[in-house]
């Protein structure tokens, strides 16, 4: 084979990549954020609208419990690609768990498709992600600015499937019933897995021998002995998952998944502090990671309301009527995609083009927090008005500022995990910042029992709390690095 051939085969080969990639990344968020967009109101609405029934605080609860669930699957994808299946298989694993899982929610009946759907979305979300993330920086492991592009794009993708998703099964939810909308979140995932596998097959044809040992074996095959007590484990794991969901209320599960997400964050972090093969100048760089670590669990605590407490807001306090049509509740959850791909391109070219007089990362997420939490203070004056009294450019105006803050606090979080990193934790101190989005979203589902649409004066205190809380946190923390510098 010539140079020029081979240079012709590995540049389409990097080319097919992103668009197989990004595209079934485009098409599972597509079809998650269309089932999490009715998934609260398919929980609380009465069983002759087509729901289940669910206490709503019970409801709110149960959607952060899941979101935390969600991010934890992101570890054990990561280890099932480097231990058993590779990333490929895990990706393409992850892919038919979630077929099936939307597959269980649109067409099983009661509480036991609810089960039978949401544990396999997890899962399978949890799988796809994880091994998306690991094919698209090997592809490019060798061109860091093609790596930096893909993954743009791969960014992107998310949010035009966060952007649709709730466009689509939020209409048909209120046109048709909840388990139209599921199937509809069902399809688009089988659109998915359909486009990946006709990708896959260019990929793992043209792959040269280091990408396929990335991507398709197990960095860290386990032995004979190690697959079995493995199995014994994740079974025992399922077993007790599935006691813990049919024996304990949503609050409590709520609460245990928090405390549970606390505990492996603060053990990972005592972990690190102890090795002996971490420097002193690694435990700076450890403890300076802390505020920031604390702001993007403040964050993506705010950020989770929108899918359970502003949902509930979205369908009892807003006036979506436009023109005559009613507005779906459900399509408020497109606004937040919707703004970061409006705003983030101007605000990444703000920041490249000042990039010498960028602040410290610790200062943009303490900006980003107080920007976020100021969003909750635009609905205070409309609490206890009654139903539909809320204009629909407020709460918009709650969800801009809320993406505004993702644009300070979700980038440099992610950037920061690995530039903290000490260089014998590197993979696992990155973990982090998804602790972060376990932890936010489950402390969303605890804290969301206590909201109470009923009580004027129970709204005015849960939302003043919830937006006073991360404001305070940034103004202390922007306040310390001041007086660190002087």
């Amino acid at each position: 084979m010539t140079i020029i051939e081979h240079h012709s085969i590995k540049s389409s080969m990097a080319r097919s990549t992103v668009p197989t990639i990004a595209g079934v990344e485009m098409w599972e968020r597509f079809s998650f954020y269309g089932m999490q967009a009715i998934l609260a109101y398919y929980l609380y609405s009465t069983v002759t609208d087509g729901g289940l029934g669910m206490e709503q605080t019970h409801a709110t609860a149960l959607l952060g419990a899941y979101g935390s669930l969600l991010y934890l699957f992101t570890f054990v994808g990561g280890w099932i690609a480097d231990h058993l299946l590779g990333a490929e298989r895990t990706l393409l694993t992850g892919a038919l768990m979630l077929v099936f899982g939307h597959l269980c929610l649109s067409l099983v009946p009661g509480y036991t498709g609810l089960i039978a759907g949401l544990l396999p979305i997890a899962a399978g979300s949890g799988l796809l992600k994880t091994a998306a993330i690991t094919i698209l920086g090997a592809a490019f492991a060798s061109n860091p600015g093609a790596r930096d592009a893909s993954f743009q794009v791969f960014y992107c993708g998310i949010n035009i499937g966060g952007l649709f998703g709730p466009l689509l099964t939020g209409w048909l939810a209120q046109r048709y019933n909840y388990h139209v909308g599921f199937m509809a979140a069902g399809m688009l995932m089988i659109i998915g897995l359909l486009s990946y596998a006709v990708g896959r097959r260019f990929i793992l044809k043209n792959a040269d021998d280091r990408l396929k040992d990335v991507i398709a074996k197990p960095a860290h095959p386990l032995g004979k002995q190690d697959y079995y007590r493995t199995t014994a484990a994740a079974l025992a794991c399922c077993i007790a998952g599935i006691c813990a969901v049919l024996w304990l209320d949503p609050t409590t599960i709520s609460y245990v998944l928090l405390a549970l997400t606390v505990a492996v964050a603060g053990f990972l972090m005592w972990t690190m502090f102890r090795s002996p093969l971490v420097t002193a100048a690694e435990r700076i760089k450890v403890r300076e990671f802390l505020p920031i670590f604390v702001c993007s669990v403040v964050y993506w605590c705010l950020q989770s309301q929108i899918y359970g407490v502003l949902a509930v807001y979205s369908e009892q306090r807003l006036n979506r009527e436009v023109f005559g049509f009613l507005v779906p509740a459900a399509w408020t959850q497109s606004l937040n995609p919707l703004f970061i791909l409006l705003f983030s391109p101007m605000l990444a070219a703000f920041f490249l083009r000042y990039s010498k007089f960028s602040p410290h990362n610790r200062t943009l997420t303490s900006i980003g927090v107080i920007i976020a939490g100021a969003g909750m203070f635009l609905l205070l004056p409309f609490t206890g008005t009654g139903p539909g009294s809320t204009p629909f450019l407020i709460l918009g105006g709650t969800i801009l500022l809320m993406t505004l803050g993702e644009l300070f606090v979700g980038p440099v979080a992610m950037a920061a995990a690995g530039t903290h990193a000490p260089r014998a934790f590197n993979t696992r101190f990155s973990a982090l910042y998804f602790l972060t989005m376990a932890i936010g979203s489950s402390l969303a589902g605890a804290l969301s029992t206590f909201y109470d649409p009923n009580s004027p004066a129970g709204e005015t205190f849960y939302l003043a709390v919830v937006g006073i809380a991360p404001v305070a946190l940034g103004a202390i923390l922007l306040m310390r690095a001041r007086m660190r510098r002087s």
